[in-house]
Parts: structure tokens; C-alpha cells; sequence
């Protein structure tokens, strides 16, 4: 073959390539509804096709081109240490199925994040030029600002919002803080390509991405953004008002030195105020008026949310102690957290799977090792960039701008944990800075490589590989998600095919099985306390819901929620099969040795020694998860309602007094748990004073005075029942025929 033609058709691969790497730029915008977790699945799926077929095209054009072959440097073997320790931890760590596949609602195995690791490489070696970098951070702030603009039009009520984020806006990516962390990040890209390319047309588009951008992510409302922003900000300041001489003059928009200093120290000066009085006057009608600001004001080491992180951040440190070199593995950290679970966190957080701190992820997943390798690719990152502006690789700006964006992301990552959108930012950041690292070493020596053209033999081979571990990596995951949201939607309507959807969906034995799974659990429940259904279909329903759990078990053994959720099932079946109950003992108990500091868990074994009628020992129950933490309002709550079931009505009620004086929510629902407690020992008069205050909070009340009418027959007073069951008829005629009839047994 010509050397002509080699070039033409390694051409054609390289422009392939690039483009694939720029799609891959846009997996942020990503989002499908037919998937379970729309938000998470679909944009790792999008990712992983695109970075595999990338990374095959990227190995011919590799053999083709010398040039584009992989190089090394300290950054780039920094990045590949952190992947090999992260390999060895999933070995010899306590899940290798969890930490290879990860789940649905994260997709952060490793056999997902090995995918960056490939963007990282092909990205680095690809890119060779100004123009190129300057190209795909372009692609990068394009991305942000159409994501900007979907968030903005969530704020004027033109998109919806994702249920899971309440009224705080989440863009595509359905989380508040993922969006906000990615809006500051391309907010500073933006920023950077405004000094580098200072054409008019293009510094009008940026500062409308800036200013989109900053204000999108001043609306999330989220703190730690809001915190890496300001520290960045000030950074930057600081980085270009003391910048020695070279930089100095490299710094665009020159208003001369002397001034410019003076305006950036003005500038420090008001960053510090301005973050200063957000605090001093936290209790203003400006900052209240501001949810954002109003939230930044709440930091604190007292605040809810810094208290359970605090805790969670404790446990983790004895879950570190127990297998420090290598860690637990990847995505493990549920099992740390349940093994370790601080009562304290009750009822604020009961479920973690990340510690909710980038770092601490990393040290429970992967040991001192993993964690030495991770802080060195921070380090060597300011390292490099130092370097490459000294070596004159770089501008000050560029030096500066990256270093901030570093330290941002850093810093927002003390209160948050990874997830699609910023890791794509943070490997696209590092492959910037192993292209540069590749830059301050190469000699010609080092390209003096000759082309290769693989046979067909080696071809074939290849994409053989390629097809096989595209296949099993993507596909049968999207049958499950895919057949599972299918199961739900036909459970509305046909359900026999939702439950063959169901076990189709189990049957492609995959790690999506426990989400899916957790979806029929969920509608286990509900059929159960539902007179929509036969027993047969109830029964049905939970035994699917029960296979599918199991075959999440065979899963992932050690997860307690797991575990616990199938023994709650059964319990709540019990309702319909007495049988169930030794089901329902064998899990809550199994789930209680790998958590046995967790509330919930009490609750559920003391409901089934009431099941049981263990009187004693449930109750005994019930006072230990008061004991685990006094003050736990739902404890206090649950205590007070089984002690006056049991007539210890003193107990009962100090109990109930005390969980309301913690702030326990005392609504309707309450008040119906109470009825029933009452109803229980017979008190019908405290009964009839419950469902006139129930008539009170609730605005559908004829069910209510439907109670009260049996309430009031129950306590001898004929009169006030018939009158109740009259009002109940008033106010809803379907009451009409069964009201008549209890008032015909009134003999009235």
C-alpha cells in the first residue's frame, strides 16, 4: 500500500476520531426517560459506545501514524497507577461483581470509569495543537451554555424539574450540585478561551456563557459551588495581581501595571467583604430573600447536613483502619457505612453508598495506594502546568485560569462525590495537562517510530474483541432497565405481562437486576394493603418481587438495604400468609448482623415480634432504638405508639409528647396511627377526640366521620353516631348505603 494512500486513510481515522471525542462532550445533555435512573444510565451508556468505538478506531490510527501512538510522562503514568490500584482493590476488596459493575443509580464501576481512563488517553495523544485544545474546550462551553439554557428555562417554568431535587433547578443532569459543579467548571473554560482567542464575536459568546453560566449555578442554590466559586475567584485575583513580571505581561485587557494591580486588589478586597457580610448579616432581609445566599449563610459545623457528613465521614475512618492498603473496593462503601452506622445519623440519613467527600470515597475504595495515586495526579497537575508555563508551553492566563479550575473542583469535591458530568470535566482537564506533560519531555527520538499496517487476520481480531466487550458491557443492561420500566408502566394495566416483564428482566441476570428488583419490591408493598387485587395476584406479585431480590443477593450478599428490603417484604406479607414470617425473620435478622446499630431495622424485627406476639421483646426493641439515639423523634414516636397498643398508656403518651417536642411532624397519618393504637385497648373516648381533630386537618373528611360515628356506637352513644354517620353521607354519597345500614343497627 502506497504511502499516499496510508495517509489518506489515516486521515479519515483521525478526523473519525476527533469527532467521536467531541460528541462524547455532550453526554452531559443526555437524558431518557425509558431508563430507570433517565438521568444516570442513559449518558454513561451514550459515553461508553462512543469512547469504545473511539478507542478502536484511535489503535489503527495508532499503528498508522507514529505520532499519535501513547506517550508517557510522570501525569500520565500518575493517572494509569490510580486505574491499576483501582483494579487491585476491586481484587482483593469484598464485592468484585459490585466494584466491576457498580448499579443503575451510579454507574461508577470500574468497568464504567475504565472508559475516562480510554477519553484520557486517546484525548491526550490525539489533540497536538493550540487550535485543537482551543476546539474542544470550545465543544466543552457550547455543551454548558445549551445545558444553561435548559436550566433556565426550568427557572421560568418552561422545563420541568426532576421530582428528586424539589424546586431547585437540575437541568439535564438531575442533580442540583452535579449542575452547579459543571456550570462553574465551563464557566472557567470560558473564561480561559476569552483570553486566548480575543476576537469580538468570540468574547460576546463567552461572556454570555459566563454570565449564564454563574448564574445558573448561583440558583442551584448549591453551597459548595458557591464556595469553590468564591475561593477560585479569589485565587485567581491573587494569582494575577501578584504575578511576577513574565506573567504580568501576559495577562491581556493591560490596563498598565501599577493599576491593575490596584484594581485586582480591589477586587480581592470585595470578594472578601462580600463573602464576609453574607455571614455577618445572615440575618438580613437581603440574604433571607435569597435562598442561595440564605443556604451559604447556613454553613456551619452545626448544620444538619455538615453533621450527618461529619458522621458518615467517622464511621468511614474505622472502616479504613479495617483494610487500609487496598480498601474495600470499588462502590463498597455502602458496606462500610452499614457495618459502621452511627445511630446519630437517624433519621436525618440511613442509606449512604458514597461518603459524600470525593477523598473519603477514594480512601474506602481504594486503600492508602489508590488514595496516594489520586492526590498525585492533583499534584502533579499544578506541577505541570507550573512547569509548561515556565517552559513558555503556555500563557500566564492559561497557567492561572487551570490551576483555579483545579482548586475548585477540589474543593466543591470535599462535599460531594463524583458522577458522570464532572468526572468528563476533570479527565478532560487532565488530558490537557498530559499533553502538555508530553510537551516538556519529548525529543525527536521519541516519534522515530515506523508506521504498521495490520493484517486482516489482526483486524478482524480486534474488532472481534471490541464487538464481544461492547456487547456484554452495554446491551444486556439495556434490556434490563429497559424491560424493567416496562413492567412498570404495564402494571397500570395489564398485570400478568407486568410480571412477566418483571422475571424477563431478572432473567438477564445483570447488575440492573437490583434496581428492578427494588421497583417490584415497591409495588409488593403497595398490592398488599390494595383491594384492587386478588390474593392470588398479591401473592404473585411478591413472590416476584421476592425472586428478583435474590438474584440481586447472589449479587451483592453483603448489602444489608438489600437484605433488609426482602425481609420487610415478607413481612408485610404476612398479612396475607402467616408462612411468611419465618421469611421475614431470616432477613431482617441476617441484615441486622451486617448493620446492627440501625433504627430501622429495629423497628422492622420489633414489628415482627409483635407478628410473633412477643409483647416484651418487642417493646425491649423499641426502648434500645430510643437508647441509640434520645434524640431520634420517630423513635420516641414508634415507642409511644406500640407502648399504648400494649396499654401502658403512661409510657405511651410520654413518649408521644417527647417525639413532638423533638419536631416530629404531627399530621393526619399520625393521627390515624394513633386511632388505631387507642382503638386497640378500647379508649374510645380519646378515639372520638382523635378523629375530631382528624376532622379538622383533613379535607376529605367524610371517611373521618365515618370513624367517628363507630367510634362514638363503640362508646354507647347512639345519638352523636347517628349524626356523625349522617354527616359522612352529606358529605359523600358513597358512604350512603353502608351509613344507612349502621344506622339502621342503631336501632334509632
Amino acid at each position: 500500500m502506497s504511502k499516499k494512500i496510508i495517509v489518506s486513510q489515516s486521515s479519515r481515522l483521525l478526523i473519525a476520531v476527533k469527532i467521536g471525542l467531541f460528541a462524547c462532550i455532550f453526554m452531559p445533555l443526555i437524558s431518557q426517560g425509558k431508563f430507570i435512573f433517565p438521568y444516570i444510565f442513559p449518558k454513561q451508556l451514550f459515553f461508553q459506545i462512543i469512547i469504545e468505538m473511539v478507542f478502536l478506531l484511535y489503535i489503527f490510527l495508532a499503528f498508522k501514524r507514529p505520532e499519535f501512538r501513547p506517550r508517557s510522562s510522570k501525569m500520565f503514568l500518575a493517572v494509569s497507577f490510580y486505574f491499576v490500584f483501582m483494579f487491585l482493590s476491586m481484587i482483593f476488596g469484598v464485592n468484585i461483581f459490585h466494584s466491576f459493575w457498580s448499579n443503575f443509580e451510579r454507574m461508577a464501576g470500574f468497568v464504567n470509569l475504565i472508559h475516562y481512563f480510554g477519553f484520557f488517553v486517546v484525548a491526550a495523544n490525539v489533540f497536538k495543537t493550540k487550535s485543537d485544545w482551543h476546539s474542544f474546550f470550545d465543544f466543552s462551553v457550547f455543551a454548558g451554555f445549551l445545558e444553561a439554557l435548559y436550566a433556565f428555562g426550568q427557572i421560568l417554568g418552561v422545563n420541568s424539574l426532576n421530582h428528586g431535587s424539589g424546586s431547585r433547578i437540575d437541568g439535564t443532569i438531575g442533580n442540583t450540585s452535579f449542575l452547579a459543579g459543571y456550570m462553574l467548571i465551563n464557566a472557567f473554560f470560558a473564561f480561559w478561551l476569552m483570553s486566548q482567542k480575543r476576537k469580538k464575536n468570540w468574547s460576546v459568546f463567552y461572556s454570555a456563557a459566563i454570565i449564564l453560566n454563574l448564574f445558573v449555578m448561583y440558583q442551584t442554590q448549591t453551597r459548595g459551588a458557591l464556595l469553590a466559586f468564591f475561593a477560585g475567584a479569589l485565587v485567581l485575583a491573587g494569582l494575577a495581581a501578584f504575578a511576577p513580571a513574565k506573567g504580568m505581561a501576559q495577562i491581556p485587557w493591560r490596563l498598565g501595571g501599577h493599576l491593575r494591580k490596584i484594581a485586582l486588589g480591589g477586587l480581592i478586597l470585595v470578594i472578601l467583604l462580600f463573602v464576609g457580610s453574607i455571614f455577618i448579616f445572615k440575618n438580613s432581609s437581603f440574604v433571607k430573600n435569597s435562598p442561595s445566599l440564605k443556604r451559604f449563610s447556613q454553613i456551619s459545623l452545626n448544620d444538619n447536613t455538615t453533621q450527618t457528613r461529619l458522621l458518615a465521614w467517622k464511621l468511614s475512618i474505622k472502616g479504613f483502619a479495617e483494610r487500609p492498603l487496598f480498601g474495600w473496593g470499588q462502590e463498597n462503601y455502602n458496606i462500610v457505612f452499614n457495618k459502621y452506622y452511627d445511630p446519630l445519623l437517624y433519621p436525618t440519613e440511613n442509606w449512604f453508598d458514597r461518603a459524600h467527600n470525593a477523598y473519603v470515597d477514594v480512601l474506602i475504595h481504594n486503600g492508602l495506594v489508590g488514595f496516594a495515586a489520586y492526590l498525585s495526579i492533583f499534584a502533579l497537575s499544578f506541577w505541570f502546568l507550573w512547569r509548561a508555563w515556565r517552559r513558555d508551553l503556555i500563557d500566564y492566563p492559561t497557567m492561572a485560569i487551570f490551576s483555579v479550575v483545579i482548586l475548585a473542583y477540589a474543593i466543591q469535591n470535599i462535599f460531594l462525590f463524583d458522577t458522570q458530568v464532572t468526572l468528563l470535566m476533570i479527565f478532560l482537564i487532565w488530558s490537557f495537562i498530559a499533553y502538555l506533560s508530553f510537551g516538556l519531555k519529548e525529543k525527536d527520538g521519541d516519534l522515530a517510530q515506523k508506521p504498521f499496517q495490520p493484517n486482516f487476520l489482526l483486524k478482524a481480531a480486534l474488532i472481534a474483541v471490541f464487538a464481544i466487550f461492547f456487547y456484554s458491557v452495554n446491551l444486556p443492561a439495556v434490556s434490563t432497565s429497559a424491560q424493567g420500566i416496562e413492567a412498570l408502566v404495564l402494571f397500570q394495566s395489564d398485570f400478568g405481562e407486568s410480571i412477566k416483564k418483571f422475571k424477563s428482566s431478572f432473567a438477564t441476570d445483570t447488575f440492573g437486576v437490583p434496581e428492578v428488583a427494588g421497583r417490584a419490591y415497591e409495588l409488593g408493598i403497595q398490592v398488599t394493603s390494595s383491594e384492587k387485587f386478588s390474593r392470588e395476584d398479591k401473592k404473585e406479585m411478591i413472590e416476584t418481587a421476592a425472586e428478583g431480590m435474590k438474584i440481586a443477593l447472589e449479587k451483592e450478599p453483603q448489602n444489608a438495604r438489600l437484605i433488609m428490603i426482602l425481609g420487610n417484604l415478607y413481612l408485610a406479607s404476612a398479612v396475607l400468609d402467616s408462612s411468611y414470617l419465618s421469611d421475614a425473620e431470616y432477613y431482617l435478622q441476617k441484615s441486622f448482623q451486617l448493620s446492627p446499630s440501625r433504627q430501622e431495622l429495629i423497628f422492622a424485627i420489633g414489628q415482627l415480634k409483635i407478628y410473633q406476639g412477643k409483647t416484651e421483646e418487642a417493646l425491649s426493641l423499641f426502648k434500645k432504638a430510643v437508647d441509640l439515639n434520645p434524640k431520634a423523634a420517630p423513635s420516641h414516636w414508634n415507642l409511644g405508639i406500640i407502648s399504648i397498643s400494649f396499654d401502658d398508656k403512661k409510657e405511651g403518651e410520654e413518649a408521644i409528647k417527647k417525639a413532638i417536642a423533638l419536631g416530629h411532624s404531627y399530621n393526619s397519618s399520625d393521627i390515624k396511627l394513633l386511632i388505631n393504637a387507642y382503638s386497640n385497648i378500647g379508649d374510645w373516648q380519646k378515639v372520638i377526640s382523635l378523629y375530631k381533630e382528624l376532622i379538622i386537618l383533613t379535607p376529605i373528611r367524610a371517611s373521618a366521620y365515618a370513624g367517628l360515628a363507630a367510634a362514638y356506637a363503640e362508646a354507647g352513644d347512639k345519638p352523636k353516631a347517628k349524626a356523625a354517620a349522617q354527616k359522612a353521607i352529606e358529605l359523600d354519597p358513597f358512604f350512603q348505603a353502608e351509613g344507612e345500614e349502621f344506622i339502621r343497627r342503631l336501632g334509632l
